[in-house]
């Protein structure tokens, strides 16, 4: 990207097509916003995962929610007993990551991706 304005045009574009894929498929944003951030804007790992976390969980979490639940797609309880586990879990994820570099960042993170993208793969596939 030549210059700021180009970079944030840029940022805009992949923040609009990656919003249609958290919506369209219930993943994270992070899932794609981190490794597009990575490999097509240079951010660092850590930079471009604080920056997708910032960018998706209220914004993007609360409008997608409220579009499940007007159409009765959520299961309250099992929400309720998600909340305690992923706020802990956010929290110690997030101090884990600052101890680990950035490249370790981003072999960590590609391998989950990649058994998680497998094992989705291969379960579609099979059933």
């Amino acid at each position: 990207m030549a210059d700021r304005r180009t970079l944030l045009w840029g940022v805009f574009a992949l923040a609009s097509g990656v919003g249609a894929l958290a919506g369209l498929f219930g993943v994270g944003g992070g899932a794609f916003f981190v490794p597009l951030l990575v490999l097509l804007f240079g951010f660092e790992q850590h930079e471009a995962q604080g920056t997708s976390l910032f960018a998706l969980v209220a914004p993007t979490g609360l409008l997608a929610f409220l579009t499940y639940w007007q159409a009765g797609k959520v299961d309250w309880k099992v929400g309720l007993l998600l909340m305690p586990g992923v706020f802990l879990g956010g929290m110690l994820g997030s101090r884990l990551a600052q101890r680990l570099t950035p490249r370790r960042m981003r072999h960590v993170f590609a391998v989950l991706l990649f058994i998680l993208g497998a094992w989705q793969a291969l379960s579609s596939w099979l059933r």
